[in-house]
């Protein structure tokens, strides 16, 4: 493996740069130096080796200790002092935000259009999904989670509405393409997933990636883990997009094995 591979496996830019998290950077620089000075006790040599480490990886990463995006905001809240902190991870909810030209979907006619098509059913009182293609989607979903990265990332890719490239970043998938779109897994696996089951089903194929986001509500499964999911909040799950921190009541659909985040509801 090369340098400069290692280098970009290691970043995280969605911490880092213009996306950088004060007070995650505050916190972390505090962790460094008392870790610093517990080893000095033992080692001069040995101090400054961990905070070298420490340095580059609060550098490279924009955090050493993980979570710290979690709990360093409320952590340094207290303090009278202005971190000026904003949400570092520029997230979105849905893979049919990619591209600088990205469509409005209008609800009214993409539910229309999957109801024509089959793919959502409705008997009088309430919407659900049809079962053949809640199978296929479950079955893509599978194979999705358990693709090498290459092949994940390629269909990702394919099933975009826009020119992207999609990259791996730790725990989210960036979509690289005129502006930056970031995917938690669970979005980017089952919208990736019910994109490609669309297309066995007749639906417009301008239509699948805006149709992608709505289907989430009607998962059982967890894309990541294929663990049941069930109603909860923000607060009781890992999150949904955005801070966990600001909408701690939003109510989403989330996994009961994993804690992922399915859908906001």
């Amino acid at each position: 493996m090369s340098e400069f591979t290692l280098l970009d496996r290691l970043r995280q830019p969605e911490y880092t740069g213009e996306n950088r998290c004060r007070p995650c950077t505050v916190v972390n620089l505090g962790i460094i130096a008392v870790a610093g000075v517990a080893v000095a006790v033992w080692s001069a040599l040995a101090a400054a080796v961990v905070v070298a480490v420490g340095l580059v990886a609060l550098a490279l990463r924009g955090y050493v200790v993980p979570g710290t995006p979690r709990f360093a905001p409320r952590l340094v809240e207290p303090l009278p002092f202005d971190f000026g902190h904003t949400d570092p991870l520029r997230e979105t909810d849905t893979l049919s935000d990619a591209g600088d030209d990205a469509a409005e979907a209008d609800p009214q006619a993409v539910l229309e259009s999957l109801v024509v098509a089959g793919v959502v059913q409705d008997d009088g009182e309430q919407l659900f999904l049809n079962d053949a293609f809640r199978e296929a989607w479950i079955d893509r979903m599978a194979t999705l989670r358990s693709a090498d990265e290459s092949a994940f990332l390629d269909r990702i890719e394919a099933a975009s509405p826009a020119d992207i490239e999609a990259q791996l970043h730790n725990d989210h998938v960036l979509l690289a393409g005129g502006r930056d779109v970031w995917l938690r897994p669970s979005v980017a696996i089952a919208e990736t997933a019910a994109v490609e089951t669309l297309a066995e089903w007749d639906l417009p194929a301008e239509t699948r990636p805006l149709a992608a986001q709505p289907l989430r509500t009607f998962l059982r499964t967890c894309p990541v883990c294929g663990g049941p999911v069930s109603e909860t909040t923000c607060r009781d799950c890992c999150g949904g997009s955005g801070s966990v921190h600001e909408s701690p009541d939003q109510p989403v659909l989330a996994c009961e094995d994993c804690g992922a985040a399915v859908a906001e509801l």
